[in-house]
């Protein structure tokens, strides 16, 4: 609820461009935050606020002054922890509006089948579908797409088991 309102008060201030710089800047934040010792230095007591803006620039390397007030009243409302589930939040919120949205294709699939699958997608939601490979050692494919709530698994296993299942009963 309270990552919801940060989020929808984030989004209202940004017009289009400022969007992708402030997606980019919460995704180095989010990615840095889930390092503890990043953390400690943004909740220090023996840090002023302006040296961990300056600090949190820095990293993000995102000088957008509403960005740096969004840090800023994080901070002082003692919200700093929550930036992962903002920026999660802000990429659903994006996904949504821009109607594109990324996933995962887990497994070992050819370019040309991991195209189709975008392609399958796209037409099934329509929407711009952004798949990216995660080579793994499993017998089929996974898809993963986090924002529609969409998981699809081919187990080779299943459907070989399945003709044979068919073949038996049409014997």
């Amino acid at each position: 609820m309270i990552v919801e309102k940060y989020t929808k008060a984030l989004m209202a201030s940004l017009n289009k461009e400022e969007q992708k710089e402030i997606f980019e800047a919460l995704k180095k934040l989010a990615f840095l935050s889930k390092n503890s010792k990043f953390m400690l230095i943004l909740k220090s007591p023996l840090l002023s606020t302006e040296e961990k803006l300056k600090f949190i620039q820095t990293v993000t390397e995102c000088e957008n002054k509403k960005f740096i007030n969004f840090v800023k009243i994080l901070n002082e409302n003692k919200r700093i922890d929550l930036i992962k589930d903002i920026f999660k939040n802000y990429h659903a919120k994006l996904s949504i509006s821009n109607n594109t949205f990324d996933g995962t294709a887990e497994g070992h699939i050819s370019g040309e089948t991991l195209k189709a699958l975008e392609d399958k997608l796209a037409s099934k939601f329509n929407a711009a579908i952004k798949l990216s490979l995660k080579e793994k050692d499993i017998n089929g494919i996974k898809v993963f797409v986090d924002v529609l709530n969409v998981e699809v698994s081919i187990d080779e296993n299943r459907i070989k088991q399945d003709i044979i299942t068919d073949i038996l009963k049409a014997i």
